[in-house]
């Protein structure tokens, strides 16, 4: 009997993420922060301090730094620095600690991250932020996942609600974007009256186990209920383990859906991540096969060698085109023309290679994910299993492209 095991659908809003029960429902919890508590650090004067940025008042240490020093061109005193043309840069990351400690209790509840100047794979994906009043027991204040980063060198702030007087606070970066890098311009924390605290931005997360797999979806959008999600879900739990089966049984089994609506394609994939454009799937709600492609990036992730793109997307397509659920008409692969090419990528490129499946060897794409995985130059993989070049067999192909 298969085990399915969903975790209750949780209202995230920069606010502590609550422990929910396993089960089969799903619930919509608004979590309001923590509870009042007159005896841990809460002021009935608290609605008369200002709404004030406080980092320059404390003390900043970190769990790792930079290889040249806190003090180094890169290192963890930039993140404090006041300029966004500067930047603190971790080697080697796994996780890192940001700790700041004041000479007295403050009330935080808000904060700001600075993009780095650079690649975006080194932005924090999924990070938590803490208080405490011994640097050693921890409250989790506001936690944050699957977050996207659009542009260099910007402000994102973040706000949660918190009326406990902390000494020390933490920003632990769990998960980077896609990278072994950590980087950030700048981080700064706000004093923030009760008064004048919210919740913000908004966003939900569910989180889907199966056989194994585990799909965590993240919902970016104002839109709390997406007519989509179930769709993609399903295309998930249903494609994905077929082919963990016949391409690569070692690819991740930790997989993230990032609904975004700051993305204006369609959807892409990197490392363990899927991001959909919010207004891509509004208006194609029941296309759950768009999954399928980048999906199959996950499987194709350890090629070795020089592999073009064009037959890392072709590949994809055909994978979406044999193991679709769903495919609307208007993705259909499209006819032979003699204007095409081999390396015209996606659809094109697929057609290609449905047609070998068909006409020349029915295991071609299995067996050739496997020549690549080993390093094997595609041109020689069409001549050792063809016994012709790749031109040669287009020119077949054109000569009788019927499927």
């Amino acid at each position: 009997m298969k085990h399915l095991k969903t975790t209750k659908k949780i209202l995230l809003s920069l606010s502590l993420i609550l422990l929910l029960a396993i089960g089969c429902s799903k619930d919509t919890v608004r979590n309001p922060g923590p509870d009042p508590d007159p005896g841990s650090g809460t002021d009935s004067g608290s609605n008369n301090i200002p709404e004030l940025d406080i980092t320059s008042k404390a003390t900043l240490t970190v769990s790792k730094d930079n290889p040249d020093g806190p003090n180094g061109v890169e290192g963890s005193t930039k993140l404090v620095d006041g300029d966004t043309t500067t930047k603190f840069l971790i080697k080697d990351f796994t996780t890192a600690n940001i700790d700041f400690k004041f000479d007295s209790a403050k009330l935080v509840a808000s904060y700001q991250f600075t993009t780095g100047n650079d690649f975006d794979g080194r932005d924090p994906l999924d990070w938590k932020f803490y208080g405490s009043n011994d640097g050693k027991s921890w409250t989790l204040l506001d936690t944050r996942m699957g977050m996207q980063f659009r542009h260099r060198r910007t402000n994102y702030r973040f706000y949660f609600k918190n009326d406990k007087y902390y000494t020390y606070y933490r920003w632990q970066v769990v998960k980077l974007y896609q990278a072994d890098m950590f980087q950030a311009s700048e981080f700064r924390l706000f004093q923030m009256p009760p008064g004048k605290q919210k919740l913000a931005p908004i966003y939900w997360v569910d989180s889907t186990e199966k056989d194994g797999l585990k799909l965590i979806f993240v919902n970016h959008s104002e839109k709390e209920n997406l007519a989509y999600q179930s769709v993609l879900t399903h295309t998930f739990f249903t494609v994905y383990p077929e082919l963990l089966k016949e391409y690569n049984p070692e690819a991740v089994k930790r997989v993230y859906f990032i609904i975004d609506p700051t993305y204006d394609g369609v959807a892409y994939s990197f490392g363990d991540v899927l991001v959909f454009s919010y207004d891509y799937m509004e208006g194609h709600p029941k296309e759950g096969d768009v999954a399928v492609h980048e999906i199959m990036h996950k499987v194709q992730n350890g090629y070795k060698g020089s592999v073009p793109s064009w037959l890392i997307e072709g590949m994809a397509d055909y994978v979406r085109y044999r193991y679709g659920i769903d495919n609307p008409d208007s993705w259909a692969l499209p006819d032979y023309s003699s204007s095409q090419n081999y390396d015209d990528s996606y659809r094109v490129t697929a057609r290609f290679l449905v047609w070998i499946e068909n006409h020349k060897e029915k295991n071609f794409v299995k067996l050739l994910d496997t020549a690549l995985r080993k390093g094997t130059d595609y041109k020689d993989f069409w001549i050792q299993t063809l016994g012709k070049s790749i031109d040669d067999i287009w020119t077949a192909y054109g000569e009788s492209p019927a499927l």
